[in-house]
């Protein structure tokens, strides 16, 4: 009995060997060293670099892979700025770079990264779209390979990138250029000379229509003071070409901003844009609400770009711009800035998109803005979601020049606590970031809240979340002389923010001499515009009347 115990327990251990050494083995090895070549670690995730032909190349691997395999290939400057980077290991993805320098983006360099990524996707079973990063000179590479490979690409971010290298290194337009490198161009491209360079019709920003075919989408986050690469012979090239052929591209402009510094403070929109892009990944989905037509037209809206307008903590904050057809950065177009609700903790700037997408359809620049939520935890109270507004309007005006807007013709609407920080950009004096200009007036010329929060006290809405101070960001007990005209839209139905605050603060304003007028909608509930596409086209047209009234 021992005998046959003994002889059991062995062959049951041979068994488990067997198991593990034939049937697991293989799966064991690869999660040990999934990539030849050497191992370290970088930003607590093991890089592998290896070799591809002669070429250095090196995958950064994620703790727990994502479905799929998806995959950030860089262009060049691999480990610069690696926010976005660490994120994206986080949510699963991988990370690879070939070194390929001073190719800028030449046939011979695509040639090589073809290697390379049948490398990854054929050997190790990467997704077969790559999100494509181009920072500087890497957009070259990026471009070039993804014009030869459309149907290999998820998406592309370009951060500051070379879309054109007359541009840069050619020092063609307004950049400096670089001597060095336009003649490694001319080499590597293979050109008999620079006439033959300058009349290339492959550079980038002539090369879009195979990625607009494909559906390819791009994100370019950009200085508009870049004296390398300057964004307009580049990223504003792209921009107008690929919006032509029906490609879809998001911008993101930072004022004042050089090619330097790279990047954002807050890496959210750059990951969420190549996350939501990925060959694996999710697509923004509808309102689940049918009784939702404001919000099922935001799902299928698009800003012409984001410009951040201030940055707090190393989080930008953003003005969502909508620019009408055959804008001009030297217009001077009316401005119709629209701030969205939530009870000052929740929404975002998409909810109020169709607002700001039907004023610039009327010939404005529309703006949704992006402000601060407020956060208990954080420290952030409703006097900061005021300062905001009062930074954007400042900002705006400002900026006018660069933004194509006339300082004094800016309008301010709201919904809800929308309307309340709207209200708060005329009446809150005093509330103000140290950081902004105070010479520069925060007071708009033109006031549209609608089913705003405009009384605080206890008899109001946010009484308790705004705490023992908020008698100073009460609207109806701040009317003075000498605001902006104002129509207010209000339900009869409100019980969120009731009906009598807006009532009161009509008469307070009509009695103080300002023109202020109260559309009434009988028993409309709160937010009884956006449940209603009726209502809503009525709200428009009665916003656009009240507006040449005032011509």
């Amino acid at each position: 009995m021992k005998l046959f115990m003994r002889s059991h327990s062995f062959s049951f251990f041979v068994v488990i060997l067997f198991c593990q050494l034939v049937l697991g083995g293989e799966s064991a090895t690869e999660q040990a060293s999934p990539f030849p070549g050497k191992k370290s670690v970088w930003n607590g995730f093991d890089r592998y670099d290896f070799q591809v032909e002669q070429f250095s190349v090196l995958v950064v691997v994620p703790k727990n892979v994502a479905a799929g395999k998806p995959w950030v290939w860089h262009g060049e400057f691999f480990g610069h700025k690696p926010a976005p980077d660490i994120a994206l290991l986080k949510k699963g993805f991988h990370i690879a770079y070939m070194r390929v320098p001073n190719m800028l983006g030449s046939p011979e360099a695509v040639e090589h990264w073809d290697l390379f990524y049948r490398e990854l996707t054929e050997k190790h079973g990467f997704a077969k779209k790559v999100a494509l990063v181009g920072l500087s000179r890497g957009g070259l590479y990026c471009y070039n390979w993804a014009a030869a490979n459309p149907e290999k690409v998820a998406s592309v971010f370009g951060d500051a990138p070379v879309c054109d290298f007359k541009s840069w290194p050619g020092g063609k337009g307004k950049g400096k250029g670089s001597k060095v490198d336009w003649q490694r161009v001319l080499d590597r491209y293979g050109f008999k000379n620079e006439a033959e360079a300058l009349s290339y019709k492959k550079n980038p920003i002539d090369n879009l229509a195979p990625l607009a075919k494909h559906h390819i989408p791009l994100l370019h986050v950009y200085g508009e003071a870049d004296e390398v690469v300057p964004w307009d012979e580049n990223t504003g090239v792209i921009a107008s070409r690929y919006r032509k052929l029906g490609g879809r591209i998001d911008l993101i402009a930072k004022p004042g901003v050089k090619h330097h510094p790279h990047s954002l403070h807050d890496a959210k929109p750059i990951v969420e844009f190549i996350e939501r892009n990925a060959s694996v990944g999710k697509s923004r989905s509808l309102p689940r609400h049918r009784n939702d037509p404001v919000g099922i037209r935001s799902a299928t809206l698009e800003p012409s770009k984001k410009v951040v307008y201030k940055i707090v903590d190393d989080h930008e904050l953003y003005l969502h711009v909508f620019e009408p057809d055959g804008f001009q950065p030297d217009d001077k177009r009316s401005c119709f800035l629209v701030i969205h609700g939530g009870g000052w903790v929740g929404g975002e700037p998409r909810r109020m998109y169709p607002f700001a997408d039907h004023f610039a359809k009327k010939g404005m620049v529309g703006i949704s803005l992006e402000y601060r939520l407020y956060n208990k935890a954080k420290g952030i109270t409703v006097f900061d979601c005021v300062k905001d507004a009062r930074s954007a309007v400042r900002f705006i005006r400002s900026h006018a020049q660069t933004l194509g807007i006339n300082p004094q013709k800016i309008i301010v609407s709201g919904g809800s606590a929308g309307g309340h920080v709207a209200l708060g950009t005329a009446l809150f004096d005093g509330v103000d970031d140290p950081s902004d200009p105070l010479d520069v007036s925060a007071v708009p010329n033109v006031l549209v809240p609608l089913f705003p929060v405009i009384d605080t006290s206890p008899a109001g809405y946010g009484n308790k979340r705004i705490g023992k101070r908020w008698q100073e960001l009460s609207p109806v007990d701040h009317v003075k002389y000498g605001l902006p005209p104002t129509i207010i839209f209000h339900g009869t139905g409100d019980t969120v923010t009731p009906f009598a605050g807006a009532k009161k603060y009509q008469e307070l304003a009509v009695k103080k001499g300002n023109r202020c007028e109260l559309v009434i909608n009988k028993q409309g509930r709160h937010g009884y515009l956006m449940f209603d596409d009726k209502l809503y086209l009525e709200t428009l047209k009665q916003i656009e009347k009240f507006l040449a009234s005032l011509e």
